[in-house]
């Protein structure tokens, strides 16, 4: 996944997991947190005076978020300004235009104004079209990773000079990519149009992402099977559970990481990070689909067993395995017996 700064559109990367799991919309609110922004404020403040416009920017970032104020979001336009961002820095100076109008500030609200006349001209832009053959059911178009919904199709967005990434996806579809580069003139505008995506069985199936949990061997009995096997895939949704949670936490971690070097510009370690947090956000979204299913088949299984079972025979033990596959786009639970 590839995010430049110029776009703000968030990644939603959410795991749904069962109590033992943690909520992904706690964990993606930040708590206000006025000292900590005040301490994060002075801080860039000190960079930007020394001109480390790229470290001082994130930090006006986190402090305006652990404590919004019309202020702070004005010293990160005019960071992100500094740093070379134009069409973040001309989207930042609109949202503080409307805070200060908001709060009655009349010089705020003639700084963000003459800020934004001063670089409207000076904006570059970028047009996605998606000809009528290409809008199949599902599709998603990412703009350096970051979705672009379809009312924004065919409308020239401003973005930052330079290489931008644009990838179309579809259930049941090949995903198209391709790299164009954005010229620093004045008022530049690449347009891009997204072809018809090719079905995804020209290329065979998808390989397996090389997640696996371990087998599970146990001895059961063929006329018995029926709760054992319940506690057996419970067992492994659990697993699955515990193995989205944790892809969960790392596609946080890794945005994180990607946002952090994505001031100015994306560094190339930057959009490795969003690489890693979107793969990790489709295995999460798979283990944890996959753990769901896996314990609502066991609770169904261990319920309906007879209460009595008749005890099985030194010939009829035999092996069951139980595996969890994740693959790019889907993932299995298999269970499978020698009787």
């Amino acid at each position: 996944m590839r995010v430049k700064a110029s776009f703000r559109n968030a990644i939603c990367l959410w795991v749904l997991c069962a109590p033992m799991a943690m909520a992904p919309q706690a964990m993606a609110q930040a708590t206000r947190n006025p000292a900590a922004a005040q301490v994060l404020f002075d801080e860039a403040q000190r960079l930007v005076d020394a001109r480390a416009y790229a470290e001082a920017c994130p930090k006006f970032k986190e402090s305006y978020d652990l404590d919004p104020g019309g202020g702070t979001l004005l010293n990160l336009a005019d960071c992100y300004e500094k740093a070379g961002s134009i069409a973040l820095a001309w989207s930042t100076f609109k949202e503080a235009l409307v805070a200060a109008r908001r709060d009655g500030r009349d010089e705020r609200v003639k700084y963000a104004s003459q800020h934004i006349n001063e670089l409207e001209p000076r904006l570059t832009y970028l047009d996605v079209q998606v000809p009528a053959d290409a809008r199949v059911p599902g599709l998603t178009v990412f703009v350096d990773g970051a979705p672009l919904g379809d009312a924004a199709w065919g409308v020239a967005l401003p973005v930052d000079p330079g290489p931008h990434v644009v990838r179309a996806e579809a259930p049941g579809k090949q995903a198209h990519e391709q790299t164009l580069h954005i010229s620093a003139s004045p008022g530049a505008r690449e347009v891009v149009e997204i072809p018809a995506l090719a079905e995804a069985g020209a290329a065979g199936s998808p390989a397996p992402t090389g997640l696996s949990s371990a087998p599970v061997a146990m001895d059961v009995a063929p006329s018995s099977s029926q709760r054992t096997v319940g506690w057996i895939v419970g067992g492994a949704g659990v697993v699955s559970l515990g193995v989205g949670s944790y892809f969960g936490l790392r596609a946080f971690s890794r945005w994180d990481d990607r946002n952090a070097g994505c001031v100015g510009g994306c560094t190339e370690a930057a959009k490795v990070a969003g690489d890693e947090a979107k793969d990790a956000a489709t295995l999460s979204t798979i283990g944890v689909g996959v753990g769901v299913l896996a314990l609502g088949v066991a609770t169904v299984l261990i319920v309906s067993a007879p209460d009595s079972e008749e005890r099985p025979t030194a010939s009829a033990l035999s092996s069951m395995q139980v595996s969890l596959l994740t693959r790019e786009g889907g993932g299995e639970l298999s269970v499978r017996s020698n009787w």
